[in-house]
């Protein structure tokens, strides 16, 4: 039951409520259900993404309160400018929320100082409680983070890799049927590009909140570089998705189709592997089964160049595709060498 990271979640906010409560009852401070409110709202999916919020949280309360308190203390104490504030910071929170925490963070806090300005009064006093109640909430979420049923970044991030992984294998499936046969339904290959690139921002999402935990299996370094590589691999599937509208000539891939299948099932093979370094915590290094793929289908194509019955428009399709293939090899070749460099230093 515990596997589901909703019930950790729950099981974390309940129980990071309950100290805050507790803290309130023997203690009686000043707003503390500012605290409260905190310690509930703080909590994320992950361990490194609920310290990031919480560090966001609390400068942009510093900040926005700071700079607020300042605003409030210049502007005419009249409701309609306090009230006008008061909507373009829920207007800037809203907008914010769901990709820029930080600015969320920052109207939030713009809010709490003009919406209590306009119910009672506000002060520098209230200021510093704010701040140390904000604190105070973040540390409780931190401390109930690490300490009941934390939930890895890592883990997470190494569960998604699969998924992605599987979304990219249906979307080059369906651009080898588009290829193929033109009559394919195109609709459903740009849904795949979409879910693909979804995937692909929660993984760099990830990857951010790595960075503020400790006690890693893997080092930045080796995740930063699949991450890479998979985000490259997608960057050329989207391009041959667009490419594919303007196709004019498909007897050539038609010619060579087992060799475009086994160069992406070799893909696929390789990206199965470092999903599997990953997950067995080994070191990852880049096969040279796509170089070798990709050298035999230029071979095919170099005995067909003599062919008379493959127009020049064929060969025009054909090149353009193997761009992307060229540019694939080359950024697999590359990062394949500072993996390579990366663990040599490490070793020394």
């Amino acid at each position: 039951m515990l596997n589901n990271p909703h019930l950790r979640l729950a099981i974390q906010a309940a129980s990071a409520m309950t100290i805050a409560i507790s803290i309130q009852h023997f203690y009686h401070f000043e707003r503390s259900y500012w605290a409260v409110f905190t310690s509930m709202i703080l909590f994320s999916q992950t361990l490194g993404s609920s310290i990031k919020r919480a560090l966001e949280r609390v400068a942009m309360t510093i900040l926005g309160g700071g700079l607020a308190t300042l605003l409030y203390f210049v502007i005419p104490t009249e409701h309609l400018p306090i009230v006008s504030i008061i909507l373009c910071s829920v207007f800037f929170q809203i907008c914010f929320l769901q990709r820029f925490y930080l600015g969320s963070a920052f109207f939030a806090s713009v809010f709490i100082v003009f919406f209590f300005a306009l119910i009672q009064t506000w002060s520098v006093h209230l200021l510093t409680v704010r701040i140390f109640e904000t604190i105070l909430g973040a540390l409780i979420t931190l401390v109930c983070s690490f300490l009941i049923f934390p939930i890895k970044t890592e883990n997470t991030l190494l569960a998604k890799i699969p998924l992605f992984i599987a979304d990219a294998k249906a979307l080059s499936d369906q651009i080898l049927e588009t290829l193929f046969f033109p009559k394919n339904n195109r609709k459903e290959m740009l849904k795949k590009a979409d879910a693909c690139l979804l995937l692909l921002s929660q993984l760099d999402q990830e990857y951010i909140h790595l960075g503020y935990e400790l006690g890693r299996h893997h080092s930045k370094q080796e995740i930063k570089s699949l991450l890479r590589a998979l985000g490259r691999f997608y960057h050329h599937l989207s391009s041959v998705v667009s490419w594919l509208s303007h196709l004019q000539d498909r007897t050539l891939f038609l010619a060579l189709k087992d060799e475009f299948q086994a160069l992406l099932t070799a893909t696929f093979h390789d990206l199965d592997t470092l999903n599997t370094a990953l997950t067995q915590e080994k070191a990852i290094v880049f096969s040279p089964n796509f170089s070798t793929r990709y050298q035999l289908l230029e071979q095919k194509a170099a005995l067909l160049r003599e062919d008379p019955k493959y127009s020049r428009m064929a060969w025009l399709d054909y090149f353009a595709f193997c761009s992307f293939l060229k540019t694939m090899d080359d950024s697999l070749k590359i990062l394949d060498t500072s993996l390579l460099e990366h663990s040599s230093s490490l070793n020394e």
